[in-house]
């Protein structure tokens, strides 16, 4: 029997869990999700980060996080106190950061060791061996990824084809095609995901995912590797129900004043009339390929919302250009769930990172995908071509690096033909439909008697049973 979402686990032995981020806001933001949940539950929940990661982990004596502190080797690597990848502005200091990160590993397992939890839960970059607790790895992206990793690891002569569209191997629910060839560096980028399902042989892997959202390929991974798939997700949709239960309102998020500015100019325009464009935290794009993209949104002659870092120098040459008399231009981060929910945003031009595409999901609101590096290319099929809720701009070039500049740019044509296909033309009103649709599974997941509550209730269920099994040996 499930238990409502205002009712507690403290009177049922609660359980006591770790969490070890990845300090990049695409992997810790889900994950600090995923801990207030249980937490919420009852449950006592230690996150395990750096001092600098400390401050990204909001309200944490509102909800009740413990955090442990872990020594970041930053003088080792001259990072000069960046910890995290979002203060990277180049692929050296991104890849000292994730040297450094994997430095804490063995204090991990000296903490784990003094301090044994009921679970440990890392992300899938860390990769531990011989830990003597339950360990269950979290995945913030969706299990559709891990199965392109799974069918091109399977089948690894296909990395040398040069035609396009690549074909994904492997027999997968859909005919998937990339529009570019995945370069040498697709193995460092798919090996921890691929590593994973070791961590997790024993106890399963956590998304962040739904299972309305991907239930074919849940099936496909749970039967090449034979790893059982928790969808908890979406975990800040979760969030937000479980903060309603208990009377919590709903902030969406960071906000600042440059929100409620963008919200009031959002209510000056008409349903579903603007185009909301944001590249997230780690892209930095050229200046020809920004003004690539703002020529196109001006020929489109839609309005638009568009967030720009505010430390993007290569951005204020292009402002200088443009004209923008359609829209607006907000040079630092805004609440991006808040202004995804407002009538006024028909569109969303993303880099397809997997939590701006989980917010543009939960939101209904169709994409027009530009992937830039790592996974994204992979969610842009997710969203094209199995959920068929967004129109692919494409990306030309792939990389694992989010930084440096593209051999080939994005034309404007490219980028006006998508919009105008999901902004206006015969076939947006399908699309639409779809967003809308995929929206409400995704509301309804996160609520009683949905599959991510109902995952969550049996997870719990099951790490119970496992730490009173643990005890009982013992004894």
């Amino acid at each position: 029997m499930e238990e409502s979402c205002n009712s507690k686990s403290s009177n049922s032995n609660p359980l006591k869990i770790y969490f070890l981020p990845y300090p990049s806001p695409g992997h810790m933001n889900p994950m600090i999700n995923l801990a207030q949940i249980f937490t919420t539950r009852g449950h006592h929940v230690t996150i395990l980060t750096t001092p600098s990661n400390t401050k990204l982990i909001p309200n944490q004596n509102k909800n009740k996080l413990n955090i442990h502190i872990l020594n970041f080797p930053s003088n080792n690597l001259n990072l000069n106190g960046i910890e995290n990848l979002s203060s990277a502005r180049d692929p050296q200091t991104a890849l000292k950061i994730h040297i450094a990160t994997n430095l804490l590993i063995p204090q991990v397992q000296t903490f784990l060791q003094q301090n044994p939890p009921d679970v440990f839960v890392p992300d899938i970059m860390f990769s531990f061996s011989n830990l003597e607790i339950p360990v269950i790895p979290f995945d913030p992206m969706p299990i559709f990824v891990s199965c392109i990793f799974e069918a091109i690891n399977n089948n690894p002569n296909v990395l040398s084809q040069s035609s396009l569209p690549f074909v994904v191997p492997g027999n997968l629910p859909h005919t998937i095609t990339l529009p570019v060839n995945p370069s040498n560096e697709f193995h460092t980028l798919s090996r921890p995901v691929l590593n994973a399902k070791h961590n997790g042989k024993h106890h399963g892997i956590i998304v962040n995912s739904f299972v309305e959202l991907e239930q074919e390929y849940i099936e496909y991974y749970q039967k090449v590797t034979g790893v059982k798939v928790w969808h908890i997700g979406i975990t800040s949709l979760m969030m937000d129900h479980f903060n309603c239960c208990n009377g919590i309102g709903d902030d969406g998020g960071d906000g600042d004043g440059d929100g409620d500015a963008c919200l009031s100019w959002l209510n000056s325009r008409e349903a579903n009339s603007v185009v909301y464009i944001c590249f997230g935290s780690l892209c930095r794009l050229n200046r020809e390929q920004y003004m690539e993209i703002g020529r196109g949104i001006e020929a489109s002659g839609k309005g638009f919302l568009w967030v720009v870092p505010e430390d993007d120098e290569e951005f204020c040459v292009v402002e200088e250009s443009l004209s923008f008399k359609r829209g607006m231009v907000v040079r630092r981060w805004v609440n991006q769930r808040l202004i995804l929910k407002h009538h006024a945003i028909g569109g969303f031009l993303t880099h397809c990172g997997w939590n701006s595409v989980a917010e543009g999901i939960c939101a209904g609101v169709p994409m027009i995908t530009m992937p830039r590096f790592s996974d994204q290319f992979l969610n842009e099929r997710l969203v094209t071509e199995v959920l068929r809720i967004g129109v692919e701009v494409g990306g030309c070039e792939w990389s694992l690096s989010p930084f440096g500049a593209r051999n080939k740019v994005v034309s404007r044509k490219r980028i006006e033909k998508a919009v105008r296909r999901v902004m206006e033309d015969g076939d947006s009103s399908m699309i639409r439909k779809r967003a809308k649709e995929m929206r409400d599974k995704a509301c309804k997941a996160v609520q009683e008697g949905g599959s991510s509550y109902h995952n969550l209730t049996n997870l719990v269920q099951s790490l119970k049973q496992i730490s009173l099994d643990r005890v009982l040996q013992t004894n």
